[in-house]
Parts: C-alpha cells; sequence; structure tokens
C-alpha cells in the first residue's frame, strides 16, 4: 500500500539539508508528506526512496517534486 492517496497528483518529497553520522558520512534525511522515511548518502538514494514509496523515480528532476534544503542534488556535505 502507497502512502500516498488515490489520484493524488502534488507529491512531495522533502530532502533536509546535509548532516554527518558517527561514521562521519555525509546523509540528507528524507521525508514523503512530512514522514520520515529515512537517510540518503546520494541522489541516488532518495530515487530508491522514491520507489519504495510507490512513486515514479524519473519524477525526481521535474520541478516542484522534490524539496530540496541546504542545497540540491548535488551537495552532500
Amino acid at each position: 500500500m502507497s502512502i500516498f492517496a488515490a489520484g493524488q497528483n502534488d507529491s512531495r518529497v522533502v530532502v533536509h539539508r546535509p548532516h554527518t553520522d558517527a561514521a562521519g558520512q555525509h546523509y540528507r534525511q528524507v521525508d514523503f508528506f512530512g514522514l520520515e522515511v529515512g537517510r540518503a548518502y546520494s541522489a541516488e538514494d532518495v530515487k530508491a526512496f522514491m520507489v519504495r514509496c510507490a512513486m515514479d523515480p524519473d519524477l525526481f528532476e521535474q520541478p516542484g517534486v522534490v524539496e530540496w534544503f541546504g542545497g540540491g542534488p548535488e551537495v552532500w556535505e
């Protein structure tokens, strides 16, 4: 079952500012509709979360689908 309501067109993915974990790896927290879905260590991880949440990863680069805080998909530290 998807966390998205049937027929909903306004998908909301939020990628928070970069952080560093205890091992020194850089990551960004990812939320879908305000629900924490995990840590992304790369843009590919964000796309993988999209797949797990029944969202088309091809929408990754569409305007308004992914909201980035603290830099875009190229910023991880």
